[in-house]
């Protein structure tokens, strides 16, 4: 999968949740669309730990500095 931003994964995972709720696609489709959403998850979740990681570290350094 190309290197997508996060919005546009996120905006693609909603759009197959969508779909797959409707429940009027075919068992091969649905297939392809859930195996294609849980990558999107998956990635959207890596994307978010790392930012939320790079976020915990800029507050720690930026604490540091006002002691």
């Amino acid at each position: 999968m190309s290197e997508k931003k996060f919005s546009e994964m996120l905006s693609r995972l909603e759009e197959i949740v969508t779909t797959l709720e409707k429940g009027d696609c075919e068992l091969e489709a649905s297939m392809e669309l859930f195996d294609e959403g849980t990558t999107l998850a998956k990635i959207c979740n890596e994307k978010l730990n790392n930012a939320q990681l790079k976020i915990t570290n800029i507050v720690e350094i930026s604490s540091g500095e006002n002691e």
